[in-house]
């Protein structure tokens, strides 16, 4: 394994990544938030029809970052397969603690909406139970989906991980191609993994060109050509996206203004609660607002959904990264004992 590194790669903090995160966050805030305010015939209408057609390509920018960043960041920690377990913990702590209150917010939300529409509350004990391990969501905050995608990825990708900077070519040539086949079969119903495998491998490539690994002409031919795959197979939006997301992570080497990273820190948070705190805001002052104004009404839901994710950040977000961050696998000396 070549160490060879460039400089950059000395810190465990990319801040082209978390500039990308709020890039994506707020692409994905955008779609959903155009989607209501698109309709009728105003002075907004095609911006908004805009946001709602091509926002939704900002989740290509979250898989390819997180192709690129979690072996990264088990790179970084020394991480071998007798951390399997300990790395999906990690993973777990990080994440699920925002999800299960997300989902909670949701559940709330959902109920007294539909108790005051006097509407059946489509959710029951073996539904929520579901939810609660990524197997259903509440039709009332459908970014959940994209929750089960990265879950399944989890569990391939410590796997593949070991598999991908021990033997790339047999990681390139052999299993790559083979799940790139599966993600256009039939069982993409039951793994939601496999419709998106592309964007993924677009990243795990992308690390190992960045932190030299391997054979570089190997990785440059492996990542044209899952680039080339993405052009051919999906929608052109997510191609450009997916590409632009791999350029800056490989060619973005400053650092970024403290400012500009607030949205990507906290863009999961704005993630899980955007759409059921956003919608039912737009929903319940669109009819009293003139047509002609909703731009600005588009503006107050975005800066008021900010500050909700912020709060819930603090509360629950931070807490569950600094758990996370405590536990780190084996020390690489340990293991030579």
């Amino acid at each position: 394994m070549n160490e060879n590194k460039p400089f950059t790669a000395q810190t465990n903090h990319l801040d082209s990544l978390v500039l990308l995160r709020g890039l994506a966050v707020i692409m994905v805030c955008f779609c959903h938030y155009g989607n209501p305010l698109s309709a009728g015939d105003h002075f907004f209408t095609k911006l908004f029809l805009f946001f709602k057609q091509y926002g939704k390509f900002g989740v290509e920018i979250f898989f390819v970052i997180s192709g690129f960043i979690i072996p990264y960041s088990l790179y970084k920690g020394k991480y071998q397969l007798g951390d399997y377990f300990t790395f999906l913990y990690k993973r777990l702590l990080r994440l699920h603690p925002p999800y299960l209150l997300a989902l909670f917010i949701t559940l709330v939300i959902m109920y007294f909406s539909y108790k005051t529409r006097h509407v059946e509350f489509p959710e029951d004990f073996a539904s929520i139970t579901r939810s609660l391990v990524y197997l259903h969501f509440p039709p009332d905050n459908p970014v959940f989906w994209t929750l089960a995608v990265e879950a399944q990825y989890y569990l391939f990708v410590g796997l593949f991980y070991v598999l991908l900077v021990n033997y790339s070519l047999l990681a390139y040539f052999l299993v790559v191609p083979v799940f790139l086949f599966l993600g256009h079969t039939s069982l993409v119903e039951n793994f939601s993994l496999l419709k998106y495998f592309v964007f993924f491998f677009i990243g795990n490539t992308a690390f190992m060109i960045y932190l030299g690994i391997g054979n570089r002409w190997i990785n440059s031919f492996s990542l044209a050509s899952l680039v080339g795959f993405s052009y051919f197979f999906y929608e052109l939006p997510a191609f450009l996206c997916s590409t632009f997301t791999l350029s800056f992570i490989l060619l973005y080497r400053k650092q970024v203004f403290s400012s500009l990273k607030f949205i990507g820190t906290i863009s999961y948070s704005i993630y899980l609660i955007h759409f059921p705190i956003g919608i039912k805001f737009i929903n319940l002052l669109k009819p009293r607002i003139n047509p002609s104004y909703s731009w600005l009404l588009f503006v107050v839901t975005v800066v008021f959904v900010v500050l909700v994710s912020l709060i819930f950040y603090k509360i629950i977000e931070a807490f569950s990264e600094d758990i996370s961050k405590k536990i780190k696998y084996r020390e690489y000396k340990q293991r030579l004992l």
